[in-house]
Formats: structure tokens, sequence, C-alpha cells
């Protein structure tokens, strides 16, 4: 876990940077991983000593064989296992005596059952923190480490680039090669194919990563996150020093989403809790192996955007179609052209040719591929310049095309790239001369305009003020002690008077209610709240109300209230809340999960059936400031519906985004203390925004002692 060595980089450096590596399991036999592994590291051009180490032979490859440890001549900084499973652990121990700090494990480490509870790799996990050993593995394809030559893998697949400025740490092995082996100079500095990670972890290889000048981007490929602290910590130490981290995240489906008692939670699985982490901390998440690729090499440019959208330049209509169709179903920024920019265009163009982005080039057969893009890279809508062309290998266009953009390039300060609608037409000769020039070449349509958006977004996140959700509100400040003493021996929900008192508490406006045991008591409640009102139960382990009929709203007089409360008495028992109406307005859920891994991660939508059915929600790490608020609102489908949509009301949005910062920093509080914190309904009218119901679970209170009875 995160710093869990004394000196972790100094272990690392062994690890990743040694000046001298021993193979235990070297061997001179054709085909065995020992060989292989010895052919890696030696037949490339790293200049460290290398000892192998197997008892059988007096030399391996006309060189010195040793018995053992500690027969080498020398400590070496990492040991590299190509040895049976069975003997690892012997092995590791060996190497932690030796004072050795790093290690290498690339089998599964698999052992049949010895019935102890301990299994080997988690054993081999003691042996290493113990030592303060970096251990890459177990069941791993090893690492590179490129600008020394080094490649620790028995199995490396072919490195033809030069080294650059991605750092890659990935769980997959497979994906790890065929990244390593890639024909499009992503130029890697290190990659690790990480393993199980017995020992270390995404965040420890990430931490180092930082150190090292030479990183533009660190890229992960990551199945889990197995030490969240350190994770967190990593990424936003990147963020601090302004690295890119882009995440492409494996098993996300339905199966990995946490059981949840509240509406709202059951909407916040660990895929969605993992996600909002990476919004917090700036880290760029993709979907796929194409996606990562494009947008690794697109966050590579030096160049920073000055703000604005893509601006494209194509030379076929029906492609430019096709950028604009895709571009709407992914969100993709295309710049709406100034003015003076789009009748520049028009004298540029040929006669009845539209200067609207993207721009179509091709008119009467002449090449103004060049003239437009000069003119949009002036326009100060355009953040990142774009040539959509396909490139095709063999075509003399192919040299008008990148010569075009090579010298739009030279002559703007802006962000210029060139992609390809059929990345397999892609001239492999010119992408990579153009790559040389730090001309982003991206591969195929849809990647390349996520990859553009992705690098657009990444550097205006950078600079946004409506991120920093400032210092803790007076209210929740005051409250904290006294309900953190409470929540610490809570073993049941609140009951809903303690879960009104903790958000009015919290400063969150709730809508005016009172409480009441008997018909009369509801009457005299209705008379001072004001008709008309809706009446619920307050049974305290009663979780979903309304599933158990507990629930009556919009009742005008005396005669309704007492036949409503009769028939919820009976139902559900005695105590009720009777609460005013709120004004006719928009539902807005609210809630909080306190995921296992990452702690409290709140969600915000729409409510009613737009958040069961059509789940138009976002989730995001509290606490958020009124401005970030707002802006999340905006992100949603259902945005349309609280600012007059259908008819319906124009909801007062300010109250609203004050509403859900003050929501945000009661998770953020006392979020570690719950394990769910449902607020649902919130309506948002023009009069403002209240909660009108809310559940809040302590972390204490156990899922078995809710689900005993749904009924007092």
């Amino acid at each position: 876990m995160a710093g869990r060595f004394d000196n972790g980089q100094e272990s690392l450096r062994a690890l990743l940077a040694p000046r001298s590596i021993a193979i235990m399991g070297a061997s001179p036999t054709e085909g065995s991983f020992g060989k292989r592994l010895v052919g890696a590291i030696t037949s490339w051009s790293y200049a460290g000593k290398v000892f192998r180490i197997n008892p059988r032979y007096e030399t391996i490859d006309g060189a010195p064989a040793y018995p053992s440890l500690a027969a080498l001549p020398e400590k070496p900084d990492c040991v590299a296992f190509a040895i049976s499973d069975e003997r690892v652990e012997a092995g590791l121990t060996e190497a932690a005596k030796a004072g050795i700090r790093g290690a290498a494990i690339f089998g599964r480490c698999y052992e049949k059952s010895t019935g102890s509870n301990v299994t080997l790799p988690a054993r081999l996990g003691a042996i290493a923190r113990e030592a303060g050993m970096a251990v890459c593995g177990s069941n791993c394809m090893g690492f590179v480490n490129i600008a020394a030559g080094l490649r620790v893998s028995g199995n490396p697949p072919p490195i033809s680039d030069p080294p650059g400025g991605v750092a890659l740490i990935s769980h997959s092995g497979s994906t790890w090669s065929g990244l390593v082996g890639n024909q499009r100079q992503l130029r890697f500095n290190y990659a690790i194919s990480a393993g199980q990670e017995i020992a270390t972890g995404a965040a420890d290889y990430i931490r180092y990563m930082l150190t090292q000048p030479e990183t533009r981007v660190i890229a992960c490929i990551l199945e889990t996150v197995r030490d969240p602290d350190g994770f967190v910590a990593a990424i936003a130490e990147a963020e601090r020093r302004g690295i890119p981290v882009v995440v492409l995240k494996l098993g996300r489906s339905e199966q990995g989403r946490r059981f949840a008692l509240a509406h709202s939670g059951a909407l916040c699985g660990s895929d969605a809790a993992f996600g909002a982490v990476l919004r917090r901390h700036n880290v760029v998440e993709v979907r796929s192996v194409d996606e990562f690729t494009d947008t690794i090499e697109m966050l590579q440019s030096p160049r920073k955007p000055t703000g604005g959208g893509i601006g494209a330049v194509t030379d076929s209509g029906g492609e430019r179609e096709l950028i604009v169709d895709l571009a709407a179903d992914l969100g993709a920024p295309l710049a709406e052209l100034t003015p003076p920019i789009a009748a520049r265009l028009s004298e540029v163009l040929d006669p009845g040719m539209t200067p609207v982005n993207p721009v179509d080039s091709y008119g009467d057969g002449r090449t103004l591929i060049e003239d437009c893009l000069k003119v949009i890279a002036e326009d100060p809508n355009v953040g990142v310049v774009a040539l959509a062309t396909n490139l095709v290998h063999g075509r003399p266009y192919v040299k008008v095309a990148s010569a075009s953009i090579e010298r739009v390039a030279a002559g703007t300060d802006k962000p210029a790239v060139l992609f390809g609608h059929i990345h397999s037409t892609v001239s492999r000769e010119e992408a990579a001369r153009l790559r040389a020039l730090d001309i982003p070449v991206l591969m195929g349509t849809p990647t390349a305009l996520q990859a553009m958006s992705h690098f657009l977004a990444w550097h205006a996140r950078r600079v946004d003020r409506d991120r920093d959700a400032g210092a803790m509100p007076a209210p929740v400040a005051a409250m904290l002690p006294a309900w953190r003493a409470r929540l610490e021996k809570q073993d049941a929900a609140l009951s809903p008077q303690d879960a009104e008192q903790l958000l009015r508490d919290a400063g969150v406006p709730t809508a005016p209610s009172a409480f009441a045991s008997t018909a009369d008591e509801a009457e005299a409640a209705a008379q001072r709240l004001g008709y008309p009102v809706a009446l619920k139960t307050a049974a305290p382990n009663l979780l979903h109300k309304t599933e158990a009929g507990g629930v009556t709203i919009g009742i005008r007089d005396a005669a309704a209230l007492r036949a409503g409360y009769a028939d919820i008495a009976r139902r559900c028992g005695k105590l009720v809340q009777v609460q005013r109406m709120a004004d006719s307005g928009t539902e807005v859920l609210l809630g909080m999960v306190n995921d296992p891994q990452f702690g409290p991660v709140a969600t915000m939508g729409i409510g009613g059936i737009f958040a069961e059915v059509y789940k138009d929600t976002v989730p995001f790490v509290p606490p958020i400031s009124p401005a970030m608020a707002l802006r999340l609102l905006r992100s949603l489908k259902g945005y349309a519906l609280l600012t007059g949509a259908r008819g319906r009301p124009q909801a007062d949005l300010d109250a609203l985004a004050q509403l859900v910062a003050r929501f945000s920093w009661l998770c953020a509080a006392a979020g570690p203390l719950l394990s769910e914190l449902d607020v649902n309904p919130v309506i948002a009218s023009p009069r403002g925004a209240v909660a009108v119901d809310a559940l809040v679970v302590p972390l204490s209170a156990t899922k078995a002692n809710l689900d005993a009875k749904d009924l007092p």
C-alpha cells in the first residue's frame, strides 16, 4: 500500500532502472523461459551487468553461471525469476536476505491447497514488504525501460521506436504486449505489465513515473485499484504537476455494482464511483484501446489550446457529414466559426461552397485545404486545428495533405492534428514523419474526435476555478462534532425526524413539517403548516415509504387528512410526518454511497422516473462549489426540465446549486460515517429548492440490521 517502503523510490529505481540484474533460472535450453529471458535482456542495448544463476551449469551462452545469489561477485539491484512457482518463495526469501531491492516474478504463483488461509502471493508480498523490495508481478509479462535498452520479459514484443514520454502501466499482459509493439510511434519511456501487484502497484508506478523528467503522459490499463488511498494521492500529484493520466478501466459491467439500500445508491455503483474519482483529479477515462491510443498521442502534444473547440477541414462532403454526425453522438465540441472568419473562408472557397465548420475544401478540383486551415487557425473559437483526410498510402495527394498540415502547424501556436477516417489506409511513412514534428496523427473518426475532446477538456480543467469548493460552510463545521459522536454509535437508519434534522443542521433547506402520533395532532400540525399537505409514515425502520403504502400527498382539508392518517396508521404505525406540499416543480435526487474503495461518492440526477428508468444521473466526489453543481446539472439529459421545457415551471437554478453544494459538504464531512445518504426528492421550483425526504444509513448499521423487518 502507499508509503509501505522506507524508500519506495529507491526500490522502484532498483527494479525499473537497475545497474545490474540477476536471472535466477537462466538456462541454455532452447525455447525455455530462462533462455528467452536471458536473450531479451542481453540482446538489446542494456549496459548494466547481467548475472546468470543456475546451479546446474558453469557457463550459459559463454558467460559465467553462479549457483546462487550468495555466490555472485556483487549484489545486484534486481533479480528476475525464471523458476517454477514452487521455488519462488525460497528464491524471494534469498533475495530479501541479500538486501536486493527489486524483483520480477512472471509466474502465476499458483499452489494447490495447503490448508492455510495465507496464499503464496500473500506470503510473497509479505516477504517483499518486510524487505522494502519493489516487485513487478506476479503473473505478468515484465517491463521495459526503453531509455536504458532493458527488456525484462521472457516474451518481449519488438520495439522499434526510440524512447519517448509515455509511461504505460497495464494489468492486461496481452494489451501491454500489443501496445509496446505498436507501429504508430507512441514512444514509451517505461512500459510495465503489473500483473497481480503482490507488493508494488499502480500507485507506486505512477509516483515513480512522475519523477522521471521525460514523462509527458501516464497511461494505465486497470482491472482494479488495490491501493485506493495511494492511487488517489498519486493521481492528485500528477494533477498538481500537470502531467496527464489516461485510464482504461476493465470490468465496468453491472455485475460490478455494489448492493445499495437507497434508490440513488443503486445508481452509483463501483464504476461510477471510480469515474467520479478520476474526474475529480482531471484523469482522462476512455472506453476502448483505440480511444486510449489516440488520446495518449493527442495528450503528448506540447502545445496548449487557448480554449474553444475543434476546427476541422476535410476534402470530402460525405466525410464532413460523418464528422458532424459522430460529433453530435459523442458530444465533441465543434467550434462555431466567427463571422469574420466565415467571410474570409467564403473568399477562399469555390462558389457555392459553405463556410462552416467542418469545412469541405474540395470544390472544383483545386487543393484548398492549406488555405482553409490557415484561415480557421486564426479563429478565436478554434482550440485545435484538424485536417481530416484518409492519407491513403501510395497516392500523390498524401504528400500534398501532409505538407499542408505541416506548414499550417509551423505558422500557428495552436495544436495542429491530422486524422484519418479509415485507420488501415493511413500511410505509415507520412504518419511517422508528421509525428516526428509533434503533429498527432489520429486513427479513426470517432476516436479522433474523442481524443481531441479529452485534450481540450483536460486543459480546460487545468484552469477551472469552479472546481474549488472553498472552505467548509460554518453550519457544517458547527454540527459535525455532535453528529459524529452520534453517528458512530447509531446501529440503525436514522428516524425521519433525525434525518430531517441532520439536513437542517447542515444548512440544507427542507420543506416545513411536523411529526404526530394521533389524528388530532396531525390535524393540528396541518392547520399550522397550511394546506395542502403530504402525510408520510415516520416509522423508524421503514426505509421505502411509498412501497409500503405509507405516503399520501395533496391533502387539502381535515377530513381527507384524518382518512389518510387512519390508512397510514393501519399499514405502517401511528407515527407520521405532516409536511407542507412544496411548490410545483421538477424533482431532483441527491444521493451518496460510501464506496468501499474511495469513500463518499455522491450522485445527482433528475428524479422520478427519469432516475429509475433513464438513469439520468451524474456522480461526483464531494465537496463541490455551487458553480460546479450548476455545471453538473447542465450535463444531465433532463436539464431542460429545470429550465421550463414541456411547460414545466422554471426552477431557481441558483437556489438549487446552493442546495447541492451544501449537500455535498454534508457528504464530505459526515460521509465517512455513513453507508448511504438519500435525499429524494428535492423539489426545484421558481421559488427555490427544498429537500422533501431523506434516508440516512450510518456505516455501523449493517444490511442485516436493516433487512430484518420492514415494518415495526
